[in-house]
């Protein structure tokens, strides 16, 4: 099997909390990749609220494919993709959120701790709502297979190394 193709390589991880509305953005996209079989290309894994889960599973991992729910302006629905530096700016901008510590400050421990990871990449979709007990709103969840769409996209990309170099 091809370096880039190794399912212990890549990791598509689901961040946020279902049982807060429009948080649980990130784990309905990764069952819909589940469903269409990415499992079989990367190791998925639902961290929850990131920090030390996410810490946890990045040993070997040289592709991280991050899924999550977005509070900003953009309008509920709408799925964004973030790479490498731009989503160190993102979650800069952002703050920690529901996430402790913040995935900026998680992605940098992993580098401390001499975790190498050659793609960094988001994928949100804009919430609409974040109460608990709610689940995803319309809007949110008429885009998850878009999300997984692009998903999906970057897990192509990962397999397919030098043609984004």
């Amino acid at each position: 099997m091809a370096q880039g193709t190794d399912p212990r390589q890549t990791l598509i991880a689901a961040l946020g909390n279902p049982l807060m509305g429009d948080d649980g953005a990130g784990a309905a996209v990764l069952e819909e990749l589940r469903r269409r079989g990415a499992g079989r290309r990367a190791r998925l894994c639902d961290v929850g609220a990131a920090g030390v889960d996410l810490l946890l599973e990045l040993d070997s991992v040289d592709t991280l494919i991050l899924l999550d729910a977005m509070a900003g302006a953009d309008a509920p629905g709408m799925v964004r993709v973030f790479r490498d530096a731009e989503l160190f700016e993102y979650a800069e901008s952002r703050g920690g959120g529901s996430h402790q510590p913040s995935l900026a400050d998680t992605l940098r421990m992993a580098e401390r701790l001499g975790m190498r990871l050659e793609r960094v990449t988001l994928v949100g979709i804009a919430a609409a709502q974040f109460e608990l007990g709610r689940g995803l709103s319309t809007e949110v969840a008429a885009a998850v297979p878009q999300a997984a769409d692009a998903a999906g996209r970057l897990l192509d990309e990962a397999a397919a190394p030098g043609l984004l170099d």
